[in-house]
């Protein structure tokens, strides 16, 4: 374990009494300060793995140290140390926002006049204060989002666990969540660990990601480095009229064979740098005559990278 790791999962296994076997020996470490991702669809053992981080549920092989406890031996100290928010916000429907935060502010052992200024410090953290005195079945679904993040922080711990962060919230209210976790990383420090099967979620928020697929990691790197194996940006050309055989051959004398792709309405040419190489590529096919429609750079995508490790479409899977 490096000392900068703040989780460290080794050969981690959990089979269920009903013979499934939901989680094959994954290993991963979690570094001090970064989010980390687990991108795939519901069935694929994110869960699960969040669940026994997170002292939920009981290993059936392996181990998990979260900052250097063991997470069987050392359940109490390993929970005192983390915050979970669950896929479901777990929420009492007979309390108000304030009421709720200074309950699980007590539950932690914080009395008199600590209890108030962690009310006040959750509130001010997750913009919560002028949703203060509110019944909680009144608010929003992103309200009742942040307002489970701000329980699952009362103790400031040094680790938040989350399950689907996002799951059930629209556009507007998922980007305000991302801003929200960003914040937390950067201005708090805090080190996160969450589940998605959201491409856009994972790309634009996780600094490195472990992508699984029924109960195994597939392959596990930055985003970035992900889409990276995938190789070359595409750009496609919509056509006016189908190529003929002699455009065909000459696309890919000019382009490299195994970088042109012919359809009846469109061909694709691949290229390293899709957005700076488009007007020098498309002035060369004018120069050949063929009659361009319009335009589309391709980028290699999350889903791209799923089906290349998996087979399928996380699309089809979610």
């Amino acid at each position: 374990m490096s000392e900068n790791s703040i989780v460290v999962v080794k050969d981690l296994e959990k089979k269920y009494k009903s013979g499934t076997h939901a989680v094959k020996g994954i290993n991963f470490e979690v570094k001090k300060g970064e989010i980390f991702g687990m991108l795939g669809p519901n069935g694929a053992g994110k869960t699960t793995t969040l669940q026994m981080m997170g002292t939920l549920l009981s290993i059936t092989n392996g181990k998990i140290k979260i900052l250097e406890y063991d997470v069987e031996s050392e359940s109490n100290n390993v929970r005192e140390n983390i915050g979970f928010a669950l896929q479901e916000a777990g929420l009492d429907s007979l309390s108000t926002v304030k009421e709720l935060i200074a309950f699980h502010v007590k539950l932690f052992g914080f009395r008199g006049v600590e209890i108030k200024r962690r009310v006040e410090q959750s509130l001010s953290l997750l913009d919560l204060h002028q949703y203060s005195d509110q019944m909680i079945p009144e608010l929003s679904g992103g309200t009742q989002r942040r307002l489970d993040l701000a329980v699952s922080l009362v103790h400031d711990p040094k680790l938040l666990i989350l399950d689907e962060p996002t799951t059930g919230l629209d556009p507007a209210h998922r980007s305000d969540l991302w801003t929200l976790l960003k914040k937390l990383k950067n201005e708090k420090g805090i080190t996160i660990v969450m589940s998605t099967h959201y491409m856009e979620e994972a790309d634009v928020l996780c600094d490195r990601l472990a992508i699984i697929d029924s109960g195994e990691i597939v392959a596990m790197d930055t985003p970035q480095k992900l889409k990276k194996t995938i190789g070359k940006d595409r750009i496609e050309f919509k056509l006016f009229e189908s190529l003929n055989e002699e455009q065909i051959i000459a696309l890919k004398d000019k382009f490299g064979e195994d970088n042109v792709s012919a359809n009846d309405s469109f061909f694709t040419v691949r290229v390293d740098d899709g957005e700076e190489t488009l007007l020098d590529t498309l002035k060369i096919i004018i120069q050949m005559e063929i009659k361009v429609k319009g335009t589309k750079v391709l980028r290699p995508s999350l889903d791209d990278v799923y089906l290349k490790y998996t087979g399928k479409r996380l699309e089809d899977l979610s």
